[in-house]
């Protein structure tokens, strides 16, 4: 990211290639087949860490209260019983299903109807379906059944679990003038925890994750380029992380009174309007069961997204001055166009 004070004008550099529409109507690299940056992602995340900004974001999906209790009930007096028969699991399946019923979604920092809002609640929905194994996330990514065969650990009649996913990155590079930034190292990160149940369906937090649902976290950390590449909703999600690293720093150098440069219209709801998309509100039930020896486990999964750039940002462990960038500031002049000219630079 470059600032040009003398101009008042900021530019963000990176890979460039040419693009192709999928079949699905996302804009994908022609060489890397990965998902492109957008200007609607930009302009919606710096209005969110603007000064009137939550200058966080993301998204939750959360079981309702009363559908946990019944759940729990359910699944308590099953156990009661004894094992299942093998001709009453689907039926046992059904109304597991039918107790839980529907989860909410929240959403906050980005408006609902926001291109961001909904890349991140599919990205999250789509991971949780790999976490209990109804939707394949590759040979590096085991579901969480597949790692309780492996390391057998107590459970309960009903496992709670937690997994988020949020941003990280090696460091981020500051010119010793504030003229240009490096975000080096970006990642996404999916984080774990174990919850309780109570008799009334409430979550609690314990703060502490069992060791299959770390390994599953640590497991889609790791390999999550692998997963990305294959299923472009997990990149475009990092796409967007990378441009809220972007959206944050500017709004950090505007309010140290480093740079003047003004959004203008980008910030102006009356100005540049972003497209509008469905995004569900409600989804179906992420949960699921396996037999382990006789007992049925069931797992439920919470969690969500998280942006949070700020926290990042001031973190000493990542934050710093490189001398290097000065000279790479002052090499990179700008190209210069007439006023109000839009253009894309490539390069080899």
């Amino acid at each position: 990211v470059f600032f040009y004070p003398d101009s008042n004008e900021i530019v963000i550099a990176g890979p460039a290639e040419g693009w192709t529409n999928s079949v699905q109507g996302l804009a994908m690299g022609s060489t890397t087949n990965k998902p492109v940056l957008q200007l609607d992602d930009l302009v919606t995340l710096l209005r969110t860490f603007s000064d009137k900004g939550m200058k966080v974001f993301g998204c939750s999906i959360n079981p309702r209260p009363e559908g946990m209790k019944e759940l729990k009930e359910f699944v308590d007096a099953s156990q009661a019983k004894g094992a299942l028969n093998p001709g009453q699991t689907a039926g046992w399946v059904k109304q597991l299903q039918d107790k839980l019923g529907m989860q909410d979604i929240e959403i906050y920092g980005v408006p609902a109807n926001s291109r961001v809002a909904r890349v991140i609640i599919e990205a999250d929905y789509r991971m949780k379906l790999i976490g209990i194994g109804k939707l394949d996330g590759g040979s590096n990514i085991p579901d969480y059944f597949e790692l309780m065969a492996k390391n057998p650990t107590k459970t309960s009649s009903i496992d709670a679990l937690r997994w988020w996913l949020t941003l990280q990155c090696d460091k981020v590079l500051t010119s010793p003038e504030h003229t240009a930034f490096e975000i080096r190292g970006s990642k996404v990160l999916c984080q774990s925890e174990n919850q309780f149940v109570t008799a009334q369906g409430d979550h609690i937090s314990t703060g502490q994750t069992e060791v299959n649902n770390k390994l599953f976290a640590a497991n889609f950390t790791a390999h999550f380029a692998e997963l990305a590449q294959k299923d472009p909703v997990f990149a475009d999600m990092k796409n967007i992380f990378d441009l809220a690293y972007v959206a944050a720093i500017i709004q950090q150098e505007r309010e140290a009174n480093r740079h003047t440069w003004n959004p203008a219209t980008f910030l102006s709801n009356n100005g540049f309007i972003t497209a509008r998309y469905d995004v569900p509100l409600t989804v179906y039930t992420v949960a699921s069961h396996r037999i382990m020896k006789n007992h049925e486990v069931v797992v439920q999964v919470a969690g969500g997204v998280r942006g949070d750039v700020r926290s990042l940002l001031g973190n000493p462990s990542i934050a710093e001055v490189s001398p290097r960038l000065n000279e790479i500031a002052k090499t990179n002049h700008k190209t210069e166009l007439p006023a109000r000219r839009w253009w894309w630079d490539a390069a080899n």
